[in-house]
C-alpha cells in the first residue's frame, strides 16, 4: 500500500510545478512587435485619423501585417508610432490601403487578405471630447 503522506507530497510538488508553468507562460508571452512605419494618414471626424501602420519584424517567413488604429491626429509620424503601443488597433490585416471612403464619422473599409481581429466601433479622444467611429467592413478573399 502506498504512504499517504508520500501522495499527498507528490500532489503538492506536482501543483507547484503546474502553477510555476502557468504563471512562466504568462508572464513571458509575446508582445506586439514594434511598428515599422507609418503607411497612410486618413483624416475622420473632428481632429481624429486613421493610422495605418506596418509591421514586418517578422523576418522571411511572416508576412507583412498592417494595423489600423483611430486616434486623435498626431504631430508627426514618430508620436503616432509612438501613441500606437499604447492603444489597441481596430483592423489587423495582410491587406494594405483598406480605407477607401470617410463619411463624417462612418468609415467604409475594404480588404481581399487575411483579417486577424477586426472591431466595428471605435473612439478617440481630442480635447476632451470623446469622438465615437463606426466601421463598414467589406472583406473577400482572392
Amino acid at each position: 500500500m502506498q504512504s499517504q503522506k508520500g501522495t499527498k507530497l507528490g500532489i503538492w510538488i506536482l501543483l507547484i510545478i503546474c502553477i510555476s508553468q502557468g504563471v512562466y507562460i504568462y508572464f513571458s508571452e509575446p508582445s506586439r512587435p514594434d511598428p515599422t512605419k507609418v503607411v497612410s494618414v486618413t483624416h475622420v471626424g473632428e481632429g481624429g485619423a486613421i493610422y495605418e501602420i506596418l509591421y514586418d519584424s517578422g523576418g522571411a517567413t511572416v508576412p507583412l501585417i498592417y494595423r489600423y488604429f483611430l486616434m486623435d491626429i498626431q504631430a508627426n509620424d514618430q508620436e503616432a508610432l509612438k501613441k500606437s503601443t499604447e492603444r489597441e488597433p481596430f483592423l489587423v490585416t495582410k491587406s494594405p490601403n483598406a480605407v477607401r471612403k470617410v463619411i463624417g464619422d462612418s468609415v467604409k473599409l475594404k480588404t481581399s487578405e487575411t483579417i486577424y481581429d477586426f472591431h466595428n466601433v471605435s473612439i478617440y479622444k481630442n480635447n476632451g471630447k470623446i469622438n465615437i467611429v463606426t466601421f463598414d467592413l467589406v472583406s473577400t478573399v482572392k
